[in-house]
């Protein structure tokens, strides 16, 4: 699709298409009830407005902890988001609680997070990159005026505009005026002032589609001047095209993971929508063929319906999509099986404050999808990706439960990856007895030049093999070069067997391993797995194989067994003969990244498996070059 020019975009301003009336969509949907008990279970307190201090502000810089500021920030916005949709629903006594809440947000000194502070234009250009080397000093980002946008400023931007548009005149107008001061100096013009300076702008990740898209949305519901609205939406537009060309695979998928891949692609339908309904549909981004496939990536990456996903890098492995966005996609795109993926509102389920904190995106949850309209079942399928390294086999065990066997190859270097290549899920029955451990904790160091030696992210936790106790490369900067990687050369399907074929030498900085395959079958009648290494060394290198779980682990010899909650496996070494699994717990990695809380506190960690996670190893004699195991559930 052609990008159009700025005059083409003044022409469609100029002598807009009628927009759906959002209010009175939300007021006579069937889901808004439903929608607003579960906000009333998770915000059960509309009064108070939660205290954002300097020191809570400062914790990030001295600690690295995050949730102390983040949870009173997003859990103000989020009360934002109840009082409106109550409002809406004709309780007028939530008028005053708008007034405050709005308020107090263009109070706030800044809106970008203490952990994406001092990330504004030419981010990447600074010397060295990424890395203060000394401590504040009086000029920062809490001082002068505002210059840096992150994801969530740009979603208060985006909040606000929407209440504005939303309430229109019932809101007070000396609040509406605040709340476009604030939008104006927050938002509208640093976009407009550094433009392409922002390192976002046109990055191949979520932050594009959520800072562009929630910027655009602010412009369209408060921009009034037609020049300046035109050219703010021509920067929208170039940030989005850059997005949708390389935020996403050539294969449609997301090497970030299905939350972030609904994430980024809240906004960007939002605004989508919008834009085709003020043109008359002359321009309309959901309609380019390449979105077909992207909406499909959930769908091949599911194990369970609606809300277990194959988790590789920091994606998680329980994710709930954005409903309403989401099925303005299926609806735009064909791709019913999406449905299958939504999570019913009936469920024990919590949003958290940070998804109610999009007031946007809720407003179209409720607008958008009829929580009455039944859901389809999710047919299981195998689902490849060749650009992206993913490939998923389905089978079952001879008493039909479920098998689901996948395996990545990819590179060591993408925005969110780990040290991965050549990692594998087993997920028997609802159940990943042989998991990816998932993601760390979201601290100071996770982003930055220490990332990697959180196990969580590095490949200890993953099931891959060490040699000489050297574990996989990572390129030195999040998001780098792709110098690492692994190669799937072959995969298929042959009689009664899957199989896919994973090169994966690339992924370690070590001369002297000269070649690695990793060989997966899956019998898909009986879901037996069996894997096969094979190494070649220009010189001796000790080699250790790993796997991970969740779940207790017994070995037994070269036997052991891991115990799910309704499921089991049993991994017997075939060859080399007469080596032994040894286990070790992470327990200590485990409450350093708060997947286990301590007593009191919730994980702040999503998608893990129950318990602690457990290393099963098995260190193979001198110079072997072959390596065969047998996983058959049991």
């Amino acid at each position: 699709m052609k990008r159009p020019t700025k005059q083409q975009l003044k022409n469609w301003l100029a002598a807009p298409h009628p927009v759906e009336n959002l209010r009175e969509i939300i007021r006579r949907s069937p889901t808004t009830p439903l929608l607003l008990d579960a906000v009333r279970k998770e915000i059960p307190d509309i009064t108070g407005i939660p205290e954002l201090t300097y020191t809570l502000y400062r914790e990030f810089e001295r600690n690295g902890v995050r949730g102390n500021y983040e949870n009173p920030y997003f859990l103000k916005r989020a009360k934002l988001t109840r009082a409106v949709l109550e409002y809406i629903m004709g309780q007028a006594q939530m008028l005053d609680h708008i007034h405050d809440l709005a308020w107090n947000i263009c109070e706030e000194t800044s809106w970008v997070l203490p952990a994406h502070e001092e990330q504004g234009p030419r981010y990447w250009e600074i010397e060295p990159p990424h890395v203060r080397a000394e401590t504040f000093g009086a000029h920062t980002a809490l001082t002068r005026e505002p210059d840096a946008i992150d994801l969530f400023a740009a979603e208060t931007g985006a909040a606000l505009a929407e209440t504005v548009y939303l309430l229109g005149d019932e809101l007070l107008p000396e609040v509406r005026q605040r709340i476009r001061h604030e939008v104006q100096r927050r938002i509208f013009k640093p976009y407009l002032a550094y433009a392409r300076g922002h390192w976002w702008f046109k990055g191949a990740l979520n932050w594009n589609g959520v800072c562009n898209g929630s910027i655009g949305l602010a412009f369209l519901r408060l921009e009034n001047n037609l020049e300046t609205l035109a050219e703010a939406l021509a920067l929208v537009l170039e940030g989005f095209e850059a997005y949708i060309a390389t935020g996403f695979e050539a294969d449609g998928g997301s090497i970030e993971g299905v939350g972030y891949w609904d994430y980024g692609l809240m906004y960007y339908i939002t605004v989508a929508e919008l834009l085709r309904e003020i043109t008359g549909g002359e321009l309309d981004l959901l309609a380019q063929p390449r979105l077909k496939d992207i909406a499909s990536y959930p769908v091949g990456m599911a194990l369970a319906a609606p809300d277990r996903f194959i988790n590789y890098g920091d994606a998680t492995e329980r994710q709930h999509l954005a409903v309403g966005v989401v099925n303005r996609l299926v609806e735009r795109t064909g791709v019913d099986e999406l449905r299958a993926l939504f999570v019913p509102l009936d469920r024990d389920k919590r949003f958290g404050f940070n998804p109610i904190s999009k007031l946007p995106v809720i407003m179209r949850h409720a607008a958008w999808w009829d929580e009455t309209q039944a859901t389809p079942d999710l047919e299981p399928h195998d689902f490849y990706l060749p650009d992206s390294g993913v490939i998923k086999f389905t089978g079952q065990t001879t008493d039909g439960r479920q098998v689901i066997l996948s395996a990545k190859a990819g590179h060591n270097g993408g925005h969110h990856s780990h040290t991965d290549v050549a990692t594998f899920i087993l997920n028997v029955g609802g159940e990943s007895l042989i998991p990816d451990a998932g993601r760390g904790l979201y601290s100071k160091q996770y982003f930055r030049e220490q990332r990697y030696d959180n196990i969580f992210n590095n490949s200890y936790s993953h099931n891959v093999p060490r040699f000489d106790g050297a574990l996989q490369a990572a390129d030195l900067e999040f998001g780098g070069a792709q110098r690492f990687y692994g190669t799937i050369i072959e995969q298929g399907e042959r009689d009664d067997s899957k199989t896919v074929v994973i090169d994966f030498d690339k992924a370690y900085n070590l001369p002297a391993l000269t070649h690695a395959r990793r060989i997966l079958e899956l019998d898909k009648h009986t879901g037996v797995v069996e894997l096969v290494d094979t190494f070649e060394c220009s010189e001796t290198l000790t080699i250790e194989e790993a796997f991970v779980s969740w779940y207790t682990i017994t070995p037994d010899g070269s036997m052991a067994r891991i115990e799910g909650d309704h499921n089991a496996v049993e991994l017997v070494v075939m060859e080399p003969a007469g080596v032994r699994f040894e286990v070790e717990s992470l327990e200590a990695a485990c409450r350093e990244n708060k997947v286990i809380p301590a007593p009191g506190e919730k994980s702040t960690s999503q998608g893990h498996g129950t318990g602690i996670l457990t290393r099963l190893t098995v260190t193979l004699p001198v110079n072997t070059t072959h390596f065969r195991m047998r996983i058959t559930p049991q």
